[in-house]
């Protein structure tokens, strides 16, 4: 069953663009930081400062900008083109079943409930993992050419450190591409979940400035989904970032236990 849904993924064209547009926004905010932005530095010197901070010029800059899921210091904090796409792509592999009446085969073929959601979550996790290494290639490699990097004479983070936080980075895609599944799974109709999905990662950006700013729940502004992910794929990694991973797949789980419920006492 992991093989026929992988095989629904290869091929329609949905999740190919959803990957591709993913990938494509990463590359090109990271150009924005790293390469067009410096280019035209020179006409503001406001922007100079802004331009020296996005520098990958030393370690900690470097991981930095390597944050799989931050698309370069542009989006860092913010939904990014790379975030949306992973959940819209977890969405997709859901209601494209019920678009084609592919679940209604997959029923026939195991009328069992929990086989499904476990192929699909399954085979949601393995392209999560695919996308992620796109990521992953793109973010690491426009990093390494970066001007600002050359500059200083290549990289000068050490490897394991990179290998930590882009692996980090590919590990926070699954719970993501889980959510936007556990969605689909829910609302059934493509266009509805997609509004959802953008609008509810909107309101957790805003959420979290609202309780950031609010001395009596600062401290909760941390535990947001896109704040746990913005913990679990930084530079830092240590304790805090594997401890944010595990609360949010927990998040994932749980919003999976929901979709597997709802399917098994709705009709297909």
């Amino acid at each position: 069953m992991i093989r026929a849904e992988l095989l629904k993924m290869t091929t329609t064209k949905a999740p190919k663009i959803a990957a591709a547009v993913g990938i494509l926004g990463v590359a090109a905010t990271q150009l924005a930081s790293g390469w067009l932005l410096p280019a035209i530095s020179h006409m503001d010197p406001d922007l100079q400062d802004s331009v020296a901070e996005m520098a990958t010029s030393t370690a900690d800059q470097q991981l930095a900008a390597m944050n799989v899921l931050g698309g370069g210091s542009l989006s860092s904090g913010s939904v990014s083109v790379g975030l949306v796409a992973v959940l819209l792509l977890g969405a997709l592999i859901a209601t494209s079943d019920f678009r084609h009446g592919g679940l209604i085969n997959a029923a026939l073929a195991s009328p069992r409930r929990g086989r499904i959601m476990g192929a699909k979550t399954a085979a949601t996790a393995m392209a999560m993992v695919a996308v992620g290494l796109g990521y992953a290639l793109v973010q690491g490699l426009l990093v390494a050419v970066a001007p600002s990097t050359l500059g200083a004479g290549g990289l000068s983070a050490s490897w394991w450190d990179i290998a930590d936080v882009l692996g980090r980075g590919i590990l926070a895609l699954i719970p993501l591409g889980v959510f936007g599944l556990s969605a689909g799974l829910l609302i059934r109709s493509q266009s509805a979940t997609f509004l959802v999905l953008i609008g509810a990662a909107v309101a957790d950006v805003t959420l979290g400035a609202i309780l950031a700013v609010v001395p009596a729940t600062s401290s909760w502004a941390s535990y947001t989904p896109l704040a746990l992910v913005s913990t679990a794929t930084g530079p830092s990694g240590g304790l805090g970032a594997g401890l944010a991973l595990g609360i949010l797949t927990m998040m994932a789980l749980a919003a999976a236990s929901v979709a597997w419920m709802t399917l098994r006492r709705r009709d297909l």
